[in-house]
């Protein structure tokens, strides 16, 4: 009679710590990476909530018919963007409440020394201010969209364009910027690249 020589299946001790030194290293990888795109995360944060309250007053003006107003608010800590809808002239109507959104922490309304402006070329204040909207660091005193959905100033009628840049300080590669067209109010959005383009929207 002859004797089937069965062998077992399996893996070997050594091929088992094989398989799992190769899971740590990638594990440590993947931790490493994801500490150096927090900010970045941050700074994304900070770039959707202008945009949305931005939008969301345009919206607002427009189908409410109605004035709203909007305020940038650089000197409050940590600093936010605010509107409010307006009522009509010579109307009873009441003024809606002020919404306030704050940005995530670490981030702020500032354009980062070294880093160019938008290609709508509408930050074209001097320093370091975040916020540059008809030529003037901070903005007008007094900023709206109106029914029509045009950004203006309080007139109604002198459209503004401008540039909102957020980001988080020192750190070049987490700026980002918000352009506003006064004529239609047309929000654009750009990540700074730190390539030659300098922007992508």
């Amino acid at each position: 009679m002859r004797t089937a020589i069965r062998r077992e299946q399996g893996f070997s001790l050594l091929e088992s710590l094989f398989v799992v030194a190769i899971m740590m290293i990638l594990m440590g990888l993947a931790v490493v990476q994801s500490f150096g795109s927090l900010e970045g995360y941050q700074a994304n944060s900070a770039l959707d909530i202008v945009v949305s309250q931005l939008r969301v007053a345009r919206q607002l003006a427009i189908t409410q018919r109605r004035y709203v107003q909007v305020t940038f608010n650089t000197a409050a800590s940590p600093q936010s963007i605010s509107y409010q809808v307006l009522p009509r002239a010579g109307s009873g109507d009441v003024a809606g409440p002020v919404v306030t959104v704050t940005l995530p922490r670490q981030t702020k309304l500032m354009q980062e020394s070294g880093v160019p402006d938008t290609p709508m070329a509408f930050g074209t204040c001097s320093g370091s201010s975040g916020v540059c909207i008809a030529g003037v660091a901070g903005g007008p005193p007094f900023m709206e969209f109106t029914s029509t959905g045009q950004f203006t100033d309080n007139t109604g009628t002198n459209t503004l364009n401008g540039t909102v840049f957020v980001g988080i300080a020192s750190q070049v590669s987490t700026a980002r910027a918000v352009t506003i067209l006064g004529s239609t109010g047309r929000v654009r959005q750009y990540t700074y690249t730190g390539s030659a383009n300098g922007w992508t929207e």
